[in-house]
Parts: C-alpha cells; structure tokens; sequence
C-alpha cells in the first residue's frame, strides 16, 4: 500500500506546501464550481451577470488593495482570505510560502498544451537556470511540480502524464498534447519583501522545514 510516508522524501517535503497553499485558507474556486454546475449559475452565485474573468478582482477591491505587480503576493493571500481563489492563487501563494520557509528555486508557471492561451497555474522547483522567456518540457525528474488546485504534488514527468490523462477535459488539454510550463516572473519576491510577509502571515510558517532538493 503506498502512503504519505512511503513516497520518495522531497515529494513529501513539497507537499506540505501543496497543502498549506491549497488548505490554510478556506476558499472556493469558481473555475473548479464552474466545470460542474456551469458558468452561467456561478454568476449567479457571485456577482450577477458579471463575467467571471472579474470574480477575482473584485475580490481584490474588496480589500482595499491596489492590485498591481508590486502587492501581487498580498492581494493572494488577502483575496484567499475572503474566500475567493482559482489556481493562480494558489500557485502564487505556493510560491510565497516556500520562499518564507527558505526554498529558493521555486518558481509559479503558467501550464501550455497545444496553441492558445495557457490552461493552468501551478508552481515548481528545480536546480536548472530558469529563464522567464523560455518554456521547459522538464523530463521526470529535473522538476517537482506543487499543484494546490488539482491536489498534486509529483515529478514533472509523472504530472504531465496525469494532466493528459485524468485531468485532460477539467483543463481543456488534448489527450494527445504534450504540456510544457512558462515561468511567470510579472512579480518579484525580494529578500525585503519575504521578510516582511513573514512577520506579516506567520501562519505561513512550517516548523522544521525540510528544502526540496532535485
């Protein structure tokens, strides 16, 4: 029987924070709602008529943040806070409580598969040179990937395997495409501003943090 302790230990040590991200504060998803019961029905449930791609701002406004590149890390953790986050908060926030808790090479990322738009937001760590212009096919394990919003926490290779396939028409990807990650650098998280969200959310702290390590 495989369990939490049997897998391999940096897969352990990320998925505290896939939890953390996803769990610490209690939110709906409207992506998640909407894949069930249909966007027209979430409009109703939220904001009326108002398109869904507002959901989320509105909920920034609501804390009387200015949302911009500069408090992108603080308008997360407060839109989370008022019950509202998909999985680019999620992500974002996976993100910021590695690098509270002293992981460095963690970075969010935007997931492609096929032409278009991007499909997912997830975050990942790992020990290559990244670029935030370039986009990464990382082979199995040249990667751990934190995904809070799917509940995953894997080696690339294994992730990509399970977004074609379990999760392929939740994430609108093509059974067939092959998926490969953009890092998001639109906002930075400076030494300054780790320290200052760490005195601000200690409940972003994880006692005995153990680094991943590829």
């Amino acid at each position: 029987m495989i369990t939490f302790q049997s897998r391999q230990k940096n897969i352990r040590y990320a998925d505290i924070i896939t939890r953390k991200a996803h769990s610490e504060y209690p939110h709906i998803s409207t992506s998640k709602i909407s894949s069930m019961i249909g966007k027209d029905k979430v409009k109703d449930m939220f904001f009326g008529y108002m398109s869904l791609g507002y959901n989320l701002k509105l909920a920034g406004e609501r804390t009387k943040i200015d949302i911009d590149e500069k408090n992108t890390y603080e308008y997360v953790v407060e839109s989370l806070k008022k019950g509202l986050g998909n999985c680019y908060e999620e992500a974002k926030l996976a993100e910021l409580i590695a690098k509270i808790n002293g992981q460095k090479n963690i970075y969010s990322a935007k997931l492609y598969a096929g032409k278009g738009l991007p499909k997912h937001e997830l975050a990942f760590i790992t020990d290559e040179k990244v670029c935030a212009d370039k986009f990464y096919k990382f082979k199995n394990k040249e990667a751990v990937i934190i995904d809070p919003w799917l509940g995953i926490t894997d080696f690339a290779g294994n992730y990509f395997k399970k977004v074609r396939t379990d999760f392929a028409k939740l994430l609108g990807i093509h059974p067939n495409a092959k998926p490969y990650l953009k890092p998001d650098f639109s906002c930075k998280l400076s030494p300054k501003k780790i320290s200052v969200y760490k005195n601000k959310y200690p409940e972003l702290i994880i006692e005995k943090f153990k680094k991943v390590k590829i």
